[in-house]
């Protein structure tokens, strides 16, 4: 599933850098191809198979369904709040979901741990480069201070501002690559 992920990951990515927008649709179609093939039992397996093997050979694995389709939910979750702050989009979201579906938990964390690790230094070159650190510093400073004075969460960035944002789509994917890499 390793395979398709990266085909995934790599059209979300320039979906994401020409249009800041990851479309439904293909997620979808994604996410209920990676379903099938994981009730298939034909993820575990890198060779090609016909379509007769997968209709007449393969037994059909609603369990393996069923773990695919938590592993998907539970990371939906997980950053809805993420998502629901204005801190990431639901292309985003939807697209660590589905990374986590295909490669499994373990895989997910490594990867998202390269993929945020590789963003953060991106985003601090970013910033340095066009002098804008001091005031990302003190936006930060002043969404966190506003959220302590009202006692509650409040939206971090409004979506039309999208002024200095990188796309998360292709640090998803550089994050997935260097653990295909190195780890």
């Amino acid at each position: 599933m390793g395979y398709l992920f990266f085909v995934v990951c790599l059209t979300a990515a320039a979906t994401d850098i020409l249009w800041r927008r990851i479309p439904n649709i293909w997620l979808g179609s994604w996410f209920l191809t990676g379903l099938l093939l994981t009730g298939l039992g034909t993820v575990s397996r890198f060779q090609p198979v016909s379509l007769t093997e997968v209709l007449f050979r393969y037994p059909w694995s609603w369990q393996a369904e069923v773990r695919y389709l938590g592993r998907a939910a539970a990371v939906s979750l997980f950053l809805f709040p993420a998502w629901r702050l204005g801190m990431v989009g639901a292309g985003d979201v939807k697209l660590c979901s589905l990374m986590a579906a295909f490669l499994g938990f373990k895989a997910f964390v490594r990867c998202i741990f390269c993929s945020l690790l590789f963003g953060s230094i991106l985003s601090f070159f970013y910033m340095i480069i066009t002098k804008s650190l001091r005031k990302r510093i003190g936006v930060f400073l002043a969404w966190s201070g506003q959220c302590i004075s009202n006692g509650r969460w409040i939206p971090y960035r409004k979506k039309q501002n999208m002024e200095g944002t990188i796309p998360l789509a292709p640090v998803i994917l550089a994050g997935c690559v260097l653990y295909w890499l190195f780890l």
